[in-house]
Protein backbone atom coordinates (compact mmCIF):
# COMPACT_ATOMS: atom_id res chain seq x y z
CA UNK A 1 0.00 0.00 0.00
CA UNK A 2 1.21 3.08 -1.01
CA UNK A 3 -0.52 6.59 -0.59
CA UNK A 4 -0.29 8.72 -3.89
CA UNK A 5 -1.18 12.27 -4.91
CA UNK A 6 -1.54 14.18 -7.64
CA UNK A 7 -2.59 17.98 -8.19
CA UNK A 8 -3.37 20.63 -9.86
CA UNK A 9 -5.19 24.08 -10.48
CA UNK A 10 -6.73 26.28 -13.36
CA UNK A 11 -8.06 29.69 -12.59
CA UNK A 12 -12.19 29.84 -13.54
CA UNK A 13 -12.99 33.26 -13.24
CA UNK A 14 -16.02 34.45 -15.45
CA UNK A 15 -16.11 36.82 -17.58
CA UNK A 16 -16.68 40.28 -16.16
CA UNK A 17 -20.11 42.00 -16.90
CA UNK A 18 -22.50 39.11 -15.68
CA UNK A 19 -24.56 38.83 -12.65
CA UNK A 20 -23.37 37.55 -9.54
CA UNK A 21 -24.84 34.29 -7.53
CA UNK A 22 -25.97 35.28 -3.85
CA UNK A 23 -28.24 37.64 -2.87
CA UNK A 24 -30.22 38.54 -6.23
CA UNK A 25 -28.37 41.31 -7.04
CA UNK A 26 -28.70 43.42 -10.23
CA UNK A 27 -24.83 44.60 -10.19
CA UNK A 28 -23.10 43.17 -12.80
CA UNK A 29 -19.28 42.44 -12.00
CA UNK A 30 -16.80 45.23 -12.72
CA UNK A 31 -13.30 43.74 -11.54
CA UNK A 32 -11.38 40.61 -9.89
CA UNK A 33 -10.05 41.32 -6.12
CA UNK A 34 -9.00 37.84 -6.20
CA UNK A 35 -9.16 35.04 -9.27
CA UNK A 36 -11.53 31.66 -8.32
CA UNK A 37 -9.82 28.87 -8.77
CA UNK A 38 -10.65 25.03 -9.66
CA UNK A 39 -8.09 22.50 -7.54
CA UNK A 40 -7.40 18.67 -8.35
CA UNK A 41 -6.63 16.63 -5.70
CA UNK A 42 -6.26 13.12 -6.61
CA UNK A 43 -6.05 9.92 -4.50
CA UNK A 44 -5.07 6.89 -4.69
CA UNK A 45 -4.00 3.75 -2.83
CA UNK A 46 -3.85 0.25 -3.21
CA UNK A 47 -5.84 0.69 -6.63
CA UNK A 48 -8.75 2.52 -5.10
CA UNK A 49 -8.70 6.08 -6.82
CA UNK A 50 -10.76 9.28 -5.62
CA UNK A 51 -11.14 12.49 -7.16
CA UNK A 52 -11.64 16.00 -4.68
CA UNK A 53 -12.49 19.18 -7.05
CA UNK A 54 -12.68 22.03 -4.87
CA UNK A 55 -14.36 24.72 -7.06
CA UNK A 56 -14.75 28.84 -5.51
CA UNK A 57 -18.06 29.07 -6.89
CA UNK A 58 -21.59 29.06 -5.28
CA UNK A 59 -22.64 25.77 -6.17
CA UNK A 60 -23.69 22.99 -9.30
CA UNK A 61 -26.89 21.84 -9.70
CA UNK A 62 -27.55 18.11 -9.37
CA UNK A 63 -27.68 17.58 -13.69
CA UNK A 64 -24.05 19.59 -14.20
CA UNK A 65 -22.78 17.99 -11.23
CA UNK A 66 -23.54 14.60 -12.60
CA UNK A 67 -22.30 15.94 -15.64
CA UNK A 68 -19.23 16.76 -14.03
CA UNK A 69 -18.46 14.11 -12.07
CA UNK A 70 -18.65 11.42 -15.21
CA UNK A 71 -16.45 14.33 -17.48
CA UNK A 72 -13.39 14.69 -14.85
CA UNK A 73 -13.59 11.06 -13.78
CA UNK A 74 -13.09 9.87 -17.08
CA UNK A 75 -10.50 12.24 -17.60
CA UNK A 76 -8.66 11.39 -14.67
CA UNK A 77 -9.21 7.57 -14.96
CA UNK A 78 -11.51 8.06 -11.80
CA UNK A 79 -14.99 6.25 -11.68
CA UNK A 80 -17.83 9.04 -11.99
CA UNK A 81 -19.14 7.86 -8.83
CA UNK A 82 -15.65 8.37 -7.15
CA UNK A 83 -15.97 12.05 -7.99
CA UNK A 84 -16.21 14.60 -5.14
CA UNK A 85 -17.17 18.06 -6.42
CA UNK A 86 -17.32 20.64 -3.35
CA UNK A 87 -17.77 24.34 -3.50
CA UNK A 88 -17.23 26.82 -1.44
CA UNK A 89 -20.54 28.80 -1.74
CA UNK A 90 -18.72 32.07 -2.61
CA UNK A 91 -21.81 35.01 -3.32
CA UNK A 92 -19.24 36.72 -5.90
CA UNK A 93 -19.08 34.35 -8.34
CA UNK A 94 -20.98 33.93 -11.61
CA UNK A 95 -24.49 33.17 -11.95
CA UNK A 96 -25.15 30.34 -14.64
CA UNK A 97 -27.80 28.23 -12.78
CA UNK A 98 -30.40 28.69 -15.28
CA UNK A 99 -30.06 29.96 -18.91
CA UNK A 100 -26.22 30.82 -18.47
CA UNK A 101 -26.04 33.85 -21.25
CA UNK A 102 -22.32 34.16 -20.65
CA UNK A 103 -21.83 30.77 -21.97
CA UNK A 104 -19.53 30.17 -18.11
CA UNK A 105 -20.05 26.63 -18.08
CA UNK A 106 -19.10 25.71 -21.47
CA UNK A 107 -16.46 28.64 -22.13
CA UNK A 108 -15.01 28.57 -18.73
CA UNK A 109 -15.88 25.69 -15.93
CA UNK A 110 -15.72 22.39 -18.68
CA UNK A 111 -12.56 22.91 -19.97
CA UNK A 112 -10.89 24.20 -16.80
CA UNK A 113 -11.97 21.20 -15.05
CA UNK A 114 -11.21 18.44 -17.59
CA UNK A 115 -7.76 20.28 -17.97
CA UNK A 116 -7.20 19.79 -13.61
CA UNK A 117 -8.51 16.35 -13.59
CA UNK A 118 -5.97 15.15 -16.82
CA UNK A 119 -3.16 17.04 -15.06
CA UNK A 120 -3.93 15.90 -11.43
CA UNK A 121 -3.93 12.49 -12.97
CA UNK A 122 -0.34 13.27 -14.81
CA UNK A 123 1.35 14.29 -11.23
CA UNK A 124 0.62 11.00 -9.08
CA UNK A 125 3.43 11.19 -6.62
CA UNK A 126 3.91 8.87 -2.93
CA UNK A 127 2.90 11.22 0.26
CA UNK A 128 2.33 10.52 3.57
CA UNK A 129 -0.32 12.08 5.32
CA UNK A 130 -1.35 13.61 8.62
CA UNK A 131 -4.85 14.99 10.34
CA UNK A 132 -5.53 17.92 13.01
CA UNK A 133 -8.22 19.81 14.53
CA UNK A 134 -8.28 22.93 16.28
CA UNK A 135 -11.73 25.59 17.50
CA UNK A 136 -12.40 28.61 14.80
CA UNK A 137 -14.71 30.94 15.31
CA UNK A 138 -15.31 32.14 11.55
CA UNK A 139 -18.21 31.33 11.74
CA UNK A 140 -21.51 32.08 13.73
CA UNK A 141 -25.32 31.16 13.63
CA UNK A 142 -26.92 33.86 11.64
CA UNK A 143 -30.90 32.67 12.76
CA UNK A 144 -31.27 35.29 15.24
CA UNK A 145 -34.27 35.37 17.10
CA UNK A 146 -36.09 38.06 17.75
CA UNK A 147 -38.11 39.06 20.98
CA UNK A 148 -41.47 39.09 18.15
CA UNK A 149 -40.64 35.49 17.06
CA UNK A 150 -39.43 36.06 14.13
CA UNK A 151 -36.51 34.89 12.78
CA UNK A 152 -34.06 36.71 10.39
CA UNK A 153 -30.75 36.98 9.21
CA UNK A 154 -28.23 37.91 11.43
CA UNK A 155 -25.58 36.90 14.22
CA UNK A 156 -27.50 34.45 16.86
CA UNK A 157 -23.66 33.74 19.09
CA UNK A 158 -25.52 31.33 20.74
CA UNK A 159 -26.84 29.41 18.17
CA UNK A 160 -25.87 25.82 17.26
CA UNK A 161 -22.01 26.02 15.26
CA UNK A 162 -19.68 23.83 14.23
CA UNK A 163 -16.28 25.36 15.79
CA UNK A 164 -14.16 22.64 14.48
CA UNK A 165 -11.72 23.31 11.52
CA UNK A 166 -9.95 20.15 10.35
CA UNK A 167 -6.71 20.32 8.27
CA UNK A 168 -6.00 17.42 6.64
CA UNK A 169 -2.02 17.43 4.93
CA UNK A 170 0.03 15.65 2.72
CA UNK A 171 3.92 15.44 2.18
CA UNK A 172 5.51 14.41 -0.35
CA UNK A 173 8.91 12.17 -0.43
CA UNK A 174 11.11 14.87 -0.14
CA UNK A 175 9.51 15.46 3.41
CA UNK A 176 7.93 19.53 2.16
CA UNK A 177 4.15 19.36 1.91
CA UNK A 178 2.69 19.08 -1.07
CA UNK A 179 -0.95 19.93 -0.63
CA UNK A 180 -3.19 20.73 2.44
CA UNK A 181 -7.33 20.51 2.74
CA UNK A 182 -9.41 22.85 4.57
CA UNK A 183 -12.37 22.18 6.57
CA UNK A 184 -14.81 24.22 8.38
CA UNK A 185 -18.07 25.73 7.77
CA UNK A 186 -19.21 29.67 7.16
CA UNK A 187 -20.91 31.15 4.49
CA UNK A 188 -18.64 33.07 1.82
CA UNK A 189 -20.76 35.93 2.71
CA UNK A 190 -18.19 38.65 4.33
CA UNK A 191 -17.75 40.88 0.97
CA UNK A 192 -21.19 41.27 0.86
CA UNK A 193 -23.14 43.04 -2.32
CA UNK A 194 -20.25 44.38 -4.27
CA UNK A 195 -18.91 43.88 -7.77
CA UNK A 196 -15.83 42.10 -7.54
CA UNK A 197 -15.17 38.67 -8.11
CA UNK A 198 -14.08 37.24 -5.15
CA UNK A 199 -13.33 33.28 -3.40
CA UNK A 200 -14.58 35.85 -0.14
CA UNK A 201 -12.74 34.88 3.24
CA UNK A 202 -11.86 31.47 2.30
CA UNK A 203 -9.49 32.84 -0.09
CA UNK A 204 -7.66 34.58 2.40
CA UNK A 205 -7.59 31.56 4.52
CA UNK A 206 -6.25 29.13 1.94
CA UNK A 207 -4.11 31.55 0.81
CA UNK A 208 -2.35 31.72 4.37
CA UNK A 209 -1.90 28.51 4.83
CA UNK A 210 -0.69 27.91 1.09
CA UNK A 211 2.05 30.63 2.06
CA UNK A 212 3.04 29.33 5.31
CA UNK A 213 3.24 25.49 4.53
CA UNK A 214 4.06 26.30 0.84
CA UNK A 215 1.80 23.17 0.02
CA UNK A 216 -1.17 23.82 -2.60
CA UNK A 217 -4.31 24.31 -0.54
CA UNK A 218 -8.10 24.04 -0.99
CA UNK A 219 -11.15 24.73 1.35
CA UNK A 220 -13.90 22.32 1.42
CA UNK A 221 -17.06 23.89 3.04
CA UNK A 222 -18.84 22.16 5.58
CA UNK A 223 -22.92 22.57 7.07
CA UNK A 224 -23.29 26.22 6.32
CA UNK A 225 -27.10 26.85 6.00
CA UNK A 226 -27.33 28.33 8.89
CA UNK A 227 -23.86 29.39 9.69
CA UNK A 228 -22.55 33.08 8.45
CA UNK A 229 -18.81 34.70 8.61
CA UNK A 230 -18.92 36.42 12.00
CA UNK A 231 -18.48 39.58 11.01
CA UNK A 232 -17.55 42.69 13.20
CA UNK A 233 -20.99 44.59 11.88
CA UNK A 234 -22.93 41.60 13.57
CA UNK A 235 -24.79 40.88 10.55
CA UNK A 236 -24.71 37.47 7.95
CA UNK A 237 -23.10 39.76 5.97
CA UNK A 238 -20.63 42.34 5.54
CA UNK A 239 -18.34 44.45 3.29
CA UNK A 240 -15.31 44.06 1.37
CA UNK A 241 -13.13 45.79 3.30
CA UNK A 242 -14.20 43.14 6.21
CA UNK A 243 -12.59 40.12 3.83
CA UNK A 244 -9.17 40.39 4.97
CA UNK A 245 -10.32 40.65 8.46
CA UNK A 246 -12.45 38.01 8.61
CA UNK A 247 -9.89 35.23 6.60
CA UNK A 248 -7.11 36.27 8.61
CA UNK A 249 -8.74 34.91 11.43
CA UNK A 250 -9.60 31.68 9.50
CA UNK A 251 -5.77 31.54 8.08
CA UNK A 252 -4.46 32.05 11.64
CA UNK A 253 -6.83 29.09 12.72
CA UNK A 254 -5.53 27.09 9.74
CA UNK A 255 -1.86 28.07 10.22
CA UNK A 256 -2.31 26.56 14.03
CA UNK A 257 -3.64 23.19 13.06
CA UNK A 258 -1.49 22.58 10.59
CA UNK A 259 1.24 22.94 12.47
CA UNK A 260 -0.75 20.57 14.91
CA UNK A 261 -0.19 17.80 13.35
CA UNK A 262 2.27 14.93 14.65
CA UNK A 263 2.34 12.54 12.44
CA UNK A 264 2.34 11.50 8.67
CA UNK A 265 1.71 8.21 7.55
CA UNK A 266 0.60 6.15 4.58
CA UNK A 267 -3.21 5.98 5.26
CA UNK A 268 -5.28 3.70 3.44
CA UNK A 269 -8.09 5.02 1.14
CA UNK A 270 -11.70 3.28 0.93
CA UNK A 271 -14.93 4.20 -0.79
CA UNK A 272 -18.47 3.77 -0.67
CA UNK A 273 -20.94 4.23 -2.76
CA UNK A 274 -24.73 3.77 -2.58
CA UNK A 275 -28.17 4.72 -2.87
CA UNK A 276 -29.14 7.88 -0.51
CA UNK A 277 -33.31 7.05 -0.44
CA UNK A 278 -36.22 9.91 1.62
CA UNK A 279 -39.58 9.42 1.15
CA UNK A 280 -40.95 12.41 -0.15
CA UNK A 281 -44.25 14.02 2.04
CA UNK A 282 -47.71 13.57 0.07
CA UNK A 283 -48.30 16.25 -2.44
CA UNK A 284 -49.98 18.85 -1.18
CA UNK A 285 -53.71 18.96 -1.70
CA UNK A 286 -55.01 19.86 -4.89
CA UNK A 287 -57.20 22.80 -3.40
CA UNK A 288 -54.90 24.42 -1.12
CA UNK A 289 -52.44 24.32 -4.66
CA UNK A 290 -55.28 26.19 -6.55
CA UNK A 291 -56.04 28.69 -3.76
CA UNK A 292 -52.35 29.73 -3.37
CA UNK A 293 -52.17 29.79 -6.97
CA UNK A 294 -54.52 32.52 -7.45
CA UNK A 295 -53.30 34.16 -3.84
CA UNK A 296 -49.72 34.45 -5.75
CA UNK A 297 -49.94 34.32 -9.82
CA UNK A 298 -50.01 37.87 -9.79
CA UNK A 299 -47.47 38.89 -7.54
CA UNK A 300 -43.70 40.34 -8.27
CA UNK A 301 -42.04 40.02 -5.04
CA UNK A 302 -39.16 38.38 -5.03
CA UNK A 303 -39.68 34.71 -4.32
CA UNK A 304 -43.49 34.44 -5.48
CA UNK A 305 -42.70 34.05 -9.07
CA UNK A 306 -40.84 30.86 -8.21
CA UNK A 307 -43.55 29.81 -5.58
CA UNK A 308 -46.31 30.28 -8.08
CA UNK A 309 -44.05 28.06 -10.78
CA UNK A 310 -43.90 25.31 -7.99
CA UNK A 311 -47.84 25.34 -7.51
CA UNK A 312 -48.71 25.06 -11.57
CA UNK A 313 -46.48 21.93 -10.98
CA UNK A 314 -48.54 20.30 -8.14
CA UNK A 315 -51.64 21.25 -10.15
CA UNK A 316 -50.26 19.57 -12.79
CA UNK A 317 -49.47 16.53 -11.55
CA UNK A 318 -52.74 16.47 -9.86
CA UNK A 319 -54.32 17.12 -13.03
CA UNK A 320 -52.78 14.68 -14.97
CA UNK A 321 -52.41 11.66 -12.46
CA UNK A 322 -48.48 11.45 -12.38
CA UNK A 323 -47.52 12.45 -8.61
CA UNK A 324 -43.73 11.83 -9.69
CA UNK A 325 -41.46 8.93 -7.80
CA UNK A 326 -41.83 8.60 -4.24
CA UNK A 327 -38.69 8.99 -3.34
CA UNK A 328 -35.74 11.57 -2.89
CA UNK A 329 -32.59 9.91 -4.32
CA UNK A 330 -28.88 10.45 -4.79
CA UNK A 331 -25.89 8.57 -5.61
CA UNK A 332 -23.41 9.02 -2.47
CA UNK A 333 -19.66 8.73 -2.53
CA UNK A 334 -18.40 8.67 0.76
CA UNK A 335 -14.53 8.52 1.02
CA UNK A 336 -12.41 7.46 3.61
CA UNK A 337 -8.53 8.54 4.19
CA UNK A 338 -7.16 6.83 7.21
CA UNK A 339 -9.29 8.10 9.83
CA UNK A 340 -10.66 10.93 8.16
CA UNK A 341 -14.65 10.60 6.79
CA UNK A 342 -15.56 12.82 4.37
CA UNK A 343 -19.49 13.10 3.98
CA UNK A 344 -20.94 14.82 0.73
CA UNK A 345 -24.61 16.20 1.31
CA UNK A 346 -25.56 18.03 -1.84
CA UNK A 347 -27.86 20.58 0.11
CA UNK A 348 -27.00 23.68 2.12
CA UNK A 349 -27.98 21.82 5.49
CA UNK A 350 -28.05 23.02 8.76
CA UNK A 351 -25.07 23.07 11.03
CA UNK A 352 -26.31 20.18 13.21
CA UNK A 353 -26.43 17.92 11.16
CA UNK A 354 -22.48 17.78 10.89
CA UNK A 355 -22.41 17.59 15.10
CA UNK A 356 -24.64 15.03 14.85
CA UNK A 357 -22.80 13.02 12.11
CA UNK A 358 -19.49 13.81 14.12
CA UNK A 359 -21.22 12.27 17.38
CA UNK A 360 -22.82 9.51 16.19
CA UNK A 361 -19.68 8.15 14.12
CA UNK A 362 -16.97 6.09 15.52
CA UNK A 363 -14.36 7.46 13.26
CA UNK A 364 -11.90 9.92 14.33
CA UNK A 365 -12.73 12.92 11.51
CA UNK A 366 -16.47 13.06 10.54
CA UNK A 367 -16.21 16.34 7.48
CA UNK A 368 -19.23 16.53 6.02
CA UNK A 369 -19.40 18.83 2.86
CA UNK A 370 -22.21 20.87 2.12
CA UNK A 371 -22.92 22.09 -1.22
CA UNK A 372 -21.44 18.85 -2.47
CA UNK A 373 -22.18 16.74 -5.89
CA UNK A 374 -25.64 18.62 -6.75
CA UNK A 375 -27.72 21.22 -4.86
CA UNK A 376 -31.33 20.71 -3.73
CA UNK A 377 -32.04 24.03 -1.49
CA UNK A 378 -31.99 24.19 2.15
CA UNK A 379 -32.10 21.36 4.37
CA UNK A 380 -33.15 22.61 8.13
CA UNK A 381 -32.82 20.77 11.28
CA UNK A 382 -36.55 19.45 12.68
CA UNK A 383 -36.33 21.55 15.05
CA UNK A 384 -36.14 24.49 13.24
CA UNK A 385 -38.97 24.17 11.05
CA UNK A 386 -41.59 25.34 13.52
CA UNK A 387 -39.37 28.63 13.85
CA UNK A 388 -39.64 29.54 9.89
CA UNK A 389 -37.74 32.03 8.97
CA UNK A 390 -35.74 31.83 5.00
CA UNK A 391 -34.05 28.91 5.13
CA UNK A 392 -37.02 27.26 6.27
CA UNK A 393 -38.88 28.78 3.41
CA UNK A 394 -36.76 27.72 0.98
CA UNK A 395 -36.98 24.06 2.09
CA UNK A 396 -40.65 23.80 1.72
CA UNK A 397 -40.80 25.88 -1.80
CA UNK A 398 -37.56 24.05 -3.39
CA UNK A 399 -39.67 21.07 -5.64
CA UNK A 400 -42.98 20.27 -6.18
CA UNK A 401 -42.57 16.71 -3.70
CA UNK A 402 -41.78 18.21 -0.67
CA UNK A 403 -39.25 16.46 1.26
CA UNK A 404 -40.31 15.16 4.86
CA UNK A 405 -40.02 17.25 7.97
CA UNK A 406 -37.64 14.60 9.70
CA UNK A 407 -35.02 14.63 6.48
CA UNK A 408 -32.16 15.58 8.53
CA UNK A 409 -32.67 12.74 10.70
CA UNK A 410 -33.30 10.34 7.67
CA UNK A 411 -30.35 11.87 5.99
CA UNK A 412 -27.87 11.11 8.78
CA UNK A 413 -29.40 7.67 9.21
CA UNK A 414 -28.98 6.48 5.70
CA UNK A 415 -24.76 8.18 5.83
CA UNK A 416 -24.25 6.90 8.88
CA UNK A 417 -25.53 2.96 6.92
CA UNK A 418 -23.23 3.51 4.13
CA UNK A 419 -20.23 4.50 6.50
CA UNK A 420 -20.40 1.37 8.52
CA UNK A 421 -19.45 -0.44 4.73
CA UNK A 422 -15.96 1.56 5.14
Amino acid sequence: MQLKLGKAREIISPELGGLFAGYGSPKPSTGVRDDLTATAFLLESNGVRALFLGLTIIGTGNELSKELRAMCGEAAGVPADNVIISSVHTHSGPLFRDEDPAGYVEKILKPKLLSVSRQAADDMRPVTAGVASTTSLVGCNRRKHLKNDEIILAQKPWGPYDSEMTVVSFKGADGKTAANMIHCAAHNTSAGINTEVTRDWCGVMTDRLEFESGGMTAFYNGCAGDVCPRTPNGQSIAEITQTVEIGAVAGADAVRAYKDIREYRDLDLAVANDTVRIPYAPLKPLELAKAQYEELKDSTMRFHPGMVKILKQVIDMHESGDTGPADFTHQQTIVRLGPVVFVPIPFEPFTEISLRLRAYSDFGYVLALGYCNGSNSYLPTRDQLVRGGYEVERFYWASPRQLPDDTDTLLINENLRIMEKL
